[in-house]
């Protein structure tokens, strides 16, 4: 693929949005390039006609004259930086939104494609690298062309002996700036590669630090961060040290430069005044020369400028180009779950029964499936709940129904209606979703609670939430209640505190169909059947699929799920799995005691045991939560 070719586009896209405002810039730049290019006419006026002369009226006439046009150039060079600094910002912002945007879409195919911590990069850093060099490129890419063949042309208009210098100064930058490019451009990409390795290992010690001490291993991390903040450091000093050359080198050459025509111009000057013998005649010739001397060498610094602006541009250049290229990457990924053509025209559903028809389900290039043949119905109203083993494809299906992922075969309805065929906006509308791991935002409990209602609630249906959730509790000890803080992933809160204020949300935003993804692992028996007794009283009428680790959990759903290496085993209530399904009796064991079985009605014939009142320690136990 020509990078370079598609990152124009890319630019093309963005810059046309600002068109005017680049056109502008472009006429502020020429003007102020020309009245610079006129200054060191004016330097050799007011040496050839007042200094050389003794005429003050002149140098007053000349002198003022170059101020007011220093001056007027002064300000058209502040308004094309202005303008180019605007023009580099909105495209940088418009960038940095559209990727975000994007991002926001992107399905979990999409995420196995890129890092958290490479999304991170391209949307700030390499936002950011675009920003600096494109305002950079704007202004010199138009600037320095215009004063470095300005100032070249007026060299040999004033003196073609002296023009060799100007080539020979412009030969050399150009032989720094090849120099440079060769063993700097190539290790651009190597930063910003190591740029996402360090904000990975930043992220994944900052989120895992309570285990990592629990470990007793700060210093295994400490060292993975060190390996890469030393790469990166070896690269930039590389990169710093090769582009340290420019400013030394360009000086060197500037001022042999002027030494140059200094001596030439002399030497010059005394040649062709060999044959003048009036005094008058003879200073006023020299005076010539000096003018045209201090002329040149101020032609020389605008050309040397000129061209390590340039030189700059083609250094950099490079390094933007593969940050946009990184960000192209990102806004060319085509997503995996769109909108049907025809979702316009197909009604949300009234309905609230979900079926899976023949359902399979496998992740992109995994020949392996992780779901085969699911079929089953939940009417609306009802509450079904999954239960199996690790891996056998629980959570899976409750990613399935809000299209966290397609199914790879069959078919996903919702009130007789393929979820392909809704609209992705009103097919979440349709749902509350507790995940199974709880995310909190930023901001206070009230936001947190009220964040699915697009609508807005009221802080009676905030509360009521709460309380169905088994929240309310130790949020009312909270100082400011539920305007109380919550930080970034709700840090500030225990496991079992998150799972229930999410499980708030999700009853918060009132929607006619309700998943529990693993949401109640968290939670104390006592909590959880509290939570659950609530939970039915007050959500009547509402279609609830529970996903559990725990019988307990689920003895009460209208239909259980039992799933084994992605198929389903069986489907039943809590008394009739207990006798006919041998996976859900193994897994009934493996948590309740003789006491509680029997207690939930069951009259199977199951292998007598040691009874005790309380679970049995396997490696399938109930995890403990936060009170």
């Amino acid at each position: 693929m020509d990078r370079g070719g598609t990152v124009l586009k890319l630019i093309f896209h963005y810059a046309k949005r600002y068109w005017w405002q680049i056109i502008l810039m472009g006429i502020f730049t020429a003007i102020s390039a020309s009245i610079n290019l006129e200054l060191p006419q004016y330097t050799s006026k007011i040496i050839n006609e007042g200094v050389a002369l003794k005429n003050m009226s002149a140098i007053y006439e000349h002198g003022f004259t170059m101020l007011g046009i220093a001056l007027l150039g002064g300000i058209f060079m502040v308004l094309s930086m202005a303008l180019a600094s605007r023009i580099a910002a909105s495209m940088a912002r418009d960038l940095r939104r559209d990727t975000f945007e994007l991002i926001e879409q992107f399905s979990m195919n999409e995420f196995s494609k890129f890092s958290v911590a490479s999304l991170i990069t391209r949307t700030t850093n390499d936002a950011q690298q675009f920003q600096q060099t494109f305002n950079m490129t704007l202004r010199m890419g138009i600037y320095a062309p215009f004063v470095g063949i300005g100032a070249v042309i007026n060299v040999f208009r004033i003196s073609a002996d002296m023009s060799w210098i100007v080539l020979a100064c412009i030969m050399a930058i150009l032989t720094i700036v090849a120099i440079v490019t060769i063993f700097a451009v190539p290790k651009f990409k190597i930063i910003q590669k190591n740029v996402d390795r360090l904000n990975m290992q930043t992220r994944q010690t900052i989120t895992g630090l309570r285990v990592i001490r629990a470990f007793d291993n700060e210093s295994v991390e400490e060292g993975k961060f060190a390996e890469v903040n030393r790469d990166i450091s070896k690269v930039n000093l590389f990169i710093d040290r090769t582009m340290s050359l420019i400013s030394p080198v360009m000086t060197m050459v500037s001022g042999f430069s002027m030494i140059a025509i200094v001596w030439l111009g002399a030497y010059l000057a005394d040649k062709g005044s060999a044959g003048i013998t009036n005094p008058t005649e003879l200073m006023a010739y020299v005076g010539s020369q000096i003018g045209n001397i201090f002329a040149l060498i101020q032609y020389v610094g605008q050309t040397t400028f000129a061209f390590m602006m340039l030189s700059m541009i083609f250094v950099f250049m490079p390094r933007m180009i593969v940050s946009l290229g990184r960000i192209k990457e990102v806004l060319d990924t085509d997503l995996s779950i769109n909108d049907n053509d025809d979702a316009d025209l197909v009604a949300v559903p009234t309905e609230n029964s979900i079926e899976f028809k023949n359902v399979s389900f496998k992740y992109q290039d995994s020949e392996d499936s992780i779901l085969s043949d699911i079929n089953f119905k939940i009417n609306s109203g009802e509450t079904i709940a999954v239960i199996g083993g690790t891996g056998s494809g629980k959570s899976t299906i409750a990613k399935l129904i809000p299209r966290f992922y397609d199914v790879s075969e069959g078919q996903i309805l919702i009130g007789g209606v393929d979820i392909r065929n809704i609209k992705q906006a009103d097919l979440h509308n349709l749902i509350g979703y507790a995940s199974q791991k709880s995310m909190l935002l930023s901001g206070t409990i009230r936001s947190n609670i009220a964040y699915g209602s697009n609508s807005g609630i009221s802080d009676e249906q905030v509360v009521a939430a709460l309380k169905i959730a088994q929240a309310w509790d130790f949020v009312n000890k909270l100082p400011k209640g539920i305007s109380d803080h919550v930080a970034q992933g709700g840090r500030n809160f225990s496991g079992g505190q998150k799972q229930r204020l999410s499980i708030a949300r999700a009853i918060a935003k009132n929607a006619p169909i309700m998943i529990f993804d693993d949401s109640f692992s968290a939670l104390d028996f006592k909590t959880d059947a509290k939570l659950r007794a609530q939970l039915a009283k007050k959500t009547i009428g509402t279609t609830k699929f529970i996903v559990a680790q725990r019988v307990s959990s689920i003895t009460h759903a209208d239909n259980i799920i039992v799933l084994d290496g992605g198929r389903i085993a069986g489907i039943g209530k809590h008394e009739q799995l207990l006798k006919t399904n041998k996976i859900y009796q193994e897994i009934a064991k493996s948590q309740l005691s003789e006491d509680e079985i029997a207690s939930s009605g069951a009259k199977a014939k199951m292998t007598p045991r040691t009874a005790t009142s309380k679970p049995k320690k396997t490696g399938t136990k109930p995890k403990k939560g936060a009170k």
